[in-house]
């Protein structure tokens, strides 16, 4: 029999605590410095990807406005009038000069961008509303009046009642009824509502209507699409949308008598207080303020 040999085994030293493998607490700070730093650059490229994304969304809606807009607009140019009350000795001239400013206070019943226009029948005597005039109407009598947003909610019943099909183009996150009054508006993609200004002289830029100075007496005026013989004192005027943009600032001012009060109107021939009778909606602001620098709107949009 081979002889077994007794093999003593030895007991396992353990290992000195010292000798565990463990993170340094310089280790684990630099550890946590290094996830912070992408935590951070993450949340950036998330907000500014947020960002983007909305100011995509409120280019897109306000395209589709001013698309809808100026389909509207253009049909006025070629809109038959009643012209049967002139007098029969009147000048062609004169008959030319009288269909302009009748066509432009038919658009100022039918385009209204403020309670005043959409409250006045017209400027000539004897004028009656019109039925988009009277369809808005109707819509603020069955809510609870125009709320604090009336003008981008005059700019919505405009859209969707002189284009019926129009509202089909626009999805949900398009409108909302941000101070619930019963009455929708566009909404840019910060939620907020776009306004518009049916005409918008003095703009402070434009890449499809002149900038004019205060004084259009003393401007070249572009040739005006509603005056071909031009016998009227218009210019070239599209309508104006406009969201504020990122930082929530329209940017617009309450225009004084040294600012944009005292223009001539280009439509009726005479001095008016301009912005359609809202104070509120003068862009482009000549006291220095540069908050609307960021607006997003139409004329910048669509070149």
């Amino acid at each position: 029999m081979k002889r077994l040999e007794h093999t003593e085994r030895r007991p396992r030293r353990r290992a000195p605590r010292g000798d565990r493998s463990a993170f340094t607490l310089v280790e684990l700070l630099v550890t946590i410095s290094i996830i912070a730093t992408l935590g951070a650059i993450s949340i950036t490229t998330v907000r500014s990807s947020v960002e983007t994304a909305r100011q995509a969304q409120t280019e897109t809606t306000i395209a589709k406005i001013d698309s809808v807009l100026t389909s509207i607009y253009e049909r006025y140019q070629y809109l038959r009038l009643d012209m049967s009350d002139l007098p029969n000795n009147i000048s062609g001239e004169e008959r030319a000069r009288q269909r302009i400013y009748r066509m432009r206070d038919l658009m100022r019943r039918d385009l209204p961008c403020s309670p005043e226009e959409l409250a006045t029948d017209s400027q000539r005597v004897g004028e009656t509303s019109t039925p988009l005039q009277q369809s808005y109407r109707a819509a603020v009598a069955n809510s609870d009046g125009l709320g604090d947003n009336y003008n981008a909610e005059l700019l919505y019943l405009v859209v969707t009642n002189a284009d019926p099909e129009a509202r089909a183009g626009f999805s949900d996150r398009d409108v909302a009824d941000t101070d619930g009054n019963g009455l929708l508006e566009f909404v840019d993609g910060w939620g907020r509502p776009i306004c518009w200004m049916r005409w918008a002289p003095g703009l402070e830029s434009s890449d499809r209507q002149p900038a004019l100075p205060l004084d259009p007496a003393n401007a070249e005026l572009d040739a005006d699409p509603f005056d071909p013989l031009g016998v009227g004192n218009g210019w070239f005027l599209v309508p104006y949308v406009f969201s504020a943009g990122p930082d929530g600032e329209y940017g617009l001012i309450a225009p004084t008598a040294t600012d944009v009060v005292e223009m001539n109107d280009p439509f009726t021939s005479t001095l008016v207080n301009w912005a359609n009778g809202d104070y509120d909606l003068i862009p482009g602001c000549p006291n220095g303020d540069k908050t609307h620098k960021d607006n997003i709107d139409n004329h910048t949009l669509v070149r």
